[in-house]
């Protein structure tokens, strides 16, 4: 997986209160094979554009992509052959598939605000059993172990047999960072009379990638530990 940055910056050529209009955030999921990045000016009279790549927000600029006007989008060297397309459909708009990029024309420079393009990772979630160390309290807690998505942007619900349930559910009040991703908890604590094979519980994680959410269940059931029930001896 690779969490990518992407700074654009419009301008067209000797431009006087030219406005660009570029979106504030992209999103993209780990494993897509495509990230749509747009750009746009208003003034017709100002035919170059060009892309230039600047990894992190703070490496050098390289130039990408050479337009001088609709229906040409040339890509430099060494990029060429690789795996970004540019399309030019008008002189007004422009787009790049694939990397971080930087958009821009030429001369005089006229910003936009930047857009952050962000790659998502796919949600893995694990309910683990309640420990032996439990065995005389008479309840059970369960945990819920959310991990691998970036951004932050999740929330966790408990359900037994297919009904939810609030009482007995405690939450990470937020999602820890984790080098390149994040992880969220939650514990369930049931009476150890409900932790029987009969009963399934699961913990389900919703994740708003940007543009959608998704959900990601992890389950358990009673009998998965059963050799963790209390003996006359304890």
């Amino acid at each position: 997986m690779e969490l990518l940055l992407i700074l654009f910056f419009c301008f067209p050529d000797f431009c006087h209160g030219v406005e660009i209009q570029q979106p504030s955030s992209v999103f993209g999921r780990d494993g897509d094979p495509s990230v749509t990045l747009t750009c746009k000016q208003d003034d017709s009279q100002f035919f170059y554009m060009f892309w230039y790549r600047q990894r992190g927000g703070g490496g050098r600029m390289e130039l990408l992509v050479y337009s001088p006007g609709a229906s040409v989008a040339n890509v430099e060297a060494p990029f060429n052959g690789s795996k970004y397309s540019a399309f030019r459909p008008t002189v007004l708009a422009s787009s790049l598939q694939r990397d971080l990029a930087v958009c821009s024309g030429s001369y005089q420079a006229y910003f936009g605000e930047g857009t952050r393009l962000t790659v998502t990772a796919p949600t893995r979630v694990k309910v683990l059993s309640p420990s032996e160390k439990e065995c005389s309290s008479g309840k059970k807690t369960l945990v819920c172990v959310a991990s691998g998505f970036y951004p932050d942007h999740v929330s966790v619900s408990w359900m037994i047999n297919g009904g939810a349930v609030s009482k007995g559910v405690a939450t990470d009040s937020a999602a820890t960072r984790q080098n390149r991703t994040y992880r969220i908890t939650s514990r369930l604590t049931v009476f150890s009379e409900e932790w029987t094979s009969n009963n399934l519980f699961v913990c389900s994680v919703s994740f708003f990638n940007g543009t959608t959410t998704t959900y990601h269940n992890g389950s358990i059931t009673g009998e998965a530990k059963s050799e963790f029930l209390c003996s006359t001896n304890v």
